[in-house]
This record gives C-alpha cells, structure tokens and sequence, in this order.
C-alpha cells in the first residue's frame, strides 16, 4: 500500500536544502544526524488542498476530542466511512481489507472525498475543521505524531509493562467515546469500531484478548444492551486484573 504522509518539501538554497514547513523540519529531526539520505528532486506532487487535508488532520488530533490517536488512525477512519479500500483477499475466511492510498484518487476524487472529509469531521467534533484551520495561520502540514512518518508502531516489550495501565485506560476511554458520540449513527459507529479496534490491537499486540473485549463491549453499548458507565466499570476492572490474568475476558 502507498504511503500517503506527504513527502518532505525542502526549500533550495546555497548548497543546501532547508525544510519548507514545520512538517518537513520536524520529520527531518526524526532522523540521526549525519544520516545520509538519497533524493530524488521532484516539484511538488501534492495539490495544495491535498496539503491542506493533512494539516486540518494534524489540527483536528492535537486540538479535538476524537478516538484516534494520530493522523494515520484519523485518515484510515476516513477512508472506511466513504468505502476507499482495497480488497486484500481472504485469511481463514475473513475477507480483508485495506485503506486506499489517497494518492490513486483524480483530483476530482479527491475534491469531493476533501468536502465529505470535512463534514464527517465536523459531525464528530463538533468543530468546523475549516475554521479550526484558518485560526492556526502558518500549518501547511501536520506535525508528526510519535508514529507518523517512522513506519508501524513498536511492539509492546517487557520494558514498556508500567505504561500498559495507562495505555489500557486511555484504550478504554477511546472505545466508549465512540459509542456514546451523538454526532455519529449507529452504522457509523459500527463502521468506525472495526478501525479503533486494529489500532488498539497495533497498540496492544500481547493484549489482544484485552482489546477483543473492549470491542465486543462497546459493540454492546452502541446497541444500547449496555449502559456506558456499566461497561466502563467493567473494562477497568479488566484492566486491572494482574498481567497474567489481564487478558481474560469475562462475561459483563
């Protein structure tokens, strides 16, 4: 799958190329320096609203109550809520699918994805993300987020065990959010649980059983089985059985 981070924008001076925007300095930071790097100087292939949508992203994740964690997460949301996926066949027969890389959409694709983006956002945040943007002058790109622009997550080590709480409360936070987030229709909750869920199972890879149970859960309070604070009380008391029984997922 294409990536669709933008490329860094690099500006030509004397002997030297110097980041564009705030976007492209701090991508370039991520790097060790001396690092050398190949480049391939081409003009700019992204449209200035294609800019735009990232930069709105990076806005709407920094500044908005949403259940995604970073621009990626966001975009990919996005894209299954307007049905921008690829077929990526079947595994044990489930079909799989992946998000279409907005780059393989026509400018007049992209156009009309653009306006159903920023209505979608709206209704989720309650915030004009048009608006959101022209009050932050001087972003023509998102900043990066821990995880943009530096390949997958890490896997989860023993090292990073004291974060898990943490990590499974903010989880916790995220999946009911969605549930009770009265910009979005049921079919669209429903939608978007398949996306937090993969994000969370990326997060949590050795807390599967964990993130298997919040999903199955806020599917509950998306169908009104389950009241929310009922469910919350239950997930916490997951999460804070000890690590060996932490997995468990049983019966609310």
């Amino acid at each position: 799958m294409k990536d669709d981070i933008p490329p860094l924008r690099m500006t030509v001076e004397a002997g030297k190329l110097t980041p564009a925007d705030a976007f492209s300095a701090e991508r370039l930071e991520s790097y060790r320096h001396g690092t050398t790097m190949f480049v391939q100087p081409i003009t700019d292939p992204q449209s200035k609203k294609r800019r735009k949508f990232w930069a709105i992203l990076g806005l709407v994740i920094r500044n908005c109550n949403t259940p995604w964690r970073t621009v990626k997460d966001a975009a990919n949301a996005i894209k299954r809520t307007f049905g921008l996926m690829d077929d990526g066949g079947t595994t044990g027969n489930v079909r799989i699918m992946y998000p279409r890389s907005l780059n393989d959409l026509s400018e007049p694709e992209f156009e009309e994805f653009y306006e159903d983006a920023m209505l979608l956002l709206q209704r989720i945040t309650g915030v004009d993300p048009e608006t959101l943007a022209k009050e932050s002058p001087g972003s023509d790109a998102p900043l990066l987020q821990p995880d943009e622009g530096s390949g997958d997550r890490k896997p989860s080590t023993a090292s990073d065990a004291a974060a898990a709480p943490d990590l499974k409360a903010e989880a916790i936070d995220k999946f009911l959010r969605l549930a009770t987030d009265k910009h979005l229709t049921p079919p669209e909750k429903r939608s978007a649980l398949a996306t937090v869920e993969g994000d969370w199972l990326h997060e949590l890879p050795d807390k599967a059983a964990f993130v298997k149970a919040c999903s199955e859960t806020t599917a509950r309070v998306i169908e009104g089985e389950l009241k929310a604070q009922a469910a919350k009380r239950y997930l916490s008391a997951l999460a804070s059985k000890p690590e060996e029984n932490g997995d468990e997922a049983g019966e609310s």
